[in-house]
């Protein structure tokens, strides 16, 4: 169920994209004095990407895995100046194939989208919101790295480090919605690909630095393994999980971004963790993680070990870690600590 195509068929999916786009030019004559040829391949390049999405939508059975794809897509569209119009042209086509075709459940995804287009918000929201204790702080550490001021936000973080403020709070207070800023003024087509990168690179740099401060507490004999799974890039939210959990004492070790699903279960097997946390931020990735679970389960030798997962789909999709056979999802690192049954450090100010 949701393969649209064979499996690993990227030629049978752009033949497909080709042919949507296709469609929907011939029947809008003026499209191509718009977008020109560079236009049309952009185009071709969206609508694979929409194809993934749903194939990701429809294999979990999540149609809130769509709606936030074309949500997503919507502000873009509208931040970048694109047409609307065509947004949702070029969908109404694609559900026509897929109606063709006899893909029934695609052409439901589809209207289901279509449907609350409308409702979807034009411009996400901030992400450094009222409610943070650290908002000021959050704000400096923005407008220091989107200056390129690196050694001022690294002096930021150390002094709120010295001054006692606990590095979870830090982490999450500051560090992760400065991220989640960035990534939505990139949204909002107001920062630049290499000024989010630079962000991203810094923060990375910031938060290795801080590892002395991590190293305060003697193991206590629980071990944890977290992991980016294979294809995903996006590892500093499972960074900061590993990092809380070895404060708390645990053996915690981080085997970095992309990892393949057949290292991941030999390490399980060899290593026996009691907790594997796997980070899973593009929804098109949900299906590598659902086959590393089920191998894992398969596996008696990993018997004693608990999958705690979390990223960007969880949060959207309440019950979608169940659906991939997850013994727990968690929101952030706090979410993650407290599931384990630790103790995350008080708000300080």
């Amino acid at each position: 169920m949701g393969l649209i195509f064979d499996a690993n068929s990227d030629q049978q999916r752009r033949a497909f994209a080709e042919r949507a786009v296709l469609r929907y030019w011939l029947r809008q004559p003026s499209i191509a004095a718009r977008y020109g040829d560079k236009g049309r391949q952009r185009c071709v390049e969206d609508m694979l990407y929409t194809l993934v999405y749903l194939e990701a939508a429809v294999s979990t059975g999540s149609m809130e895995i769509f709606r936030d794809y074309i949500s997503w897509l919507k502000s873009i569209f509208i931040c970048f100046d694109i047409d609307i119009d065509d947004l949702a042209g070029t969908l109404e086509t694609l559900q026509e194939i897929f109606i063709e075709r006899g893909d029934v459940i695609q052409a439901e995804f589809l209207q289901d989208s279509l449907r609350l287009m409308d409702t979807m918000e034009d411009v996400p929201a901030s992400r450094l919101t009222e409610d943070n204790p650290f908002k000021v702080m959050a704000e400096d550490y923005l407008k220091r790295l989107l200056s390129q001021d690196q050694s001022g936000a690294t002096d930021l973080i150390f002094n709120a480090a010295d001054a006692g403020i606990p590095i979870p709070n830090l982490y999450m207070n500051v560090l992760q919605p400065s991220l989640q800023e960035v990534g939505r003024l990139w949204q909002m087509n107001r920062v630049t690909i290499p000024q989010e990168h630079y962000f991203t690179a810094a923060t990375k740099t910031i938060m290795s630095q801080l590892y002395p401060y991590l190293m305060q507490r003697r193991l206590n004999g629980r071990r944890l393994i977290a992991t980016c799974i294979d294809g995903e890039l996006h590892e500093i939210g499972i960074r900061m999980v590993c990092d809380v959990f070895l404060m708390n004492g645990w053996d915690a070790v981080y085997l970095g971004a992309s990892i393949p699903v057949k290292e991941i279960v030999t390490l399980v097997e060899l290593e026996k963790p009691e907790v594997l946390a796997l980070s899973i931020t593009i929804a098109p990735n949900l299906p590598k993680a659902s086959a590393l679970i089920a191998a894992i389960r398969e596996n008696p030798r990993c018997d004693d070990t608990k999958i705690i997962v979390g990223g960007y789909p969880f949060n959207n999709c309440p019950g979608l870690w169940r659906r991939i056979g997850a013994d727990a999802c968690a929101r952030d690192a706090a979410a993650a600590i407290s599931w384990a049954g630790l103790r995350f450090p008080q708000q300080a100010s």
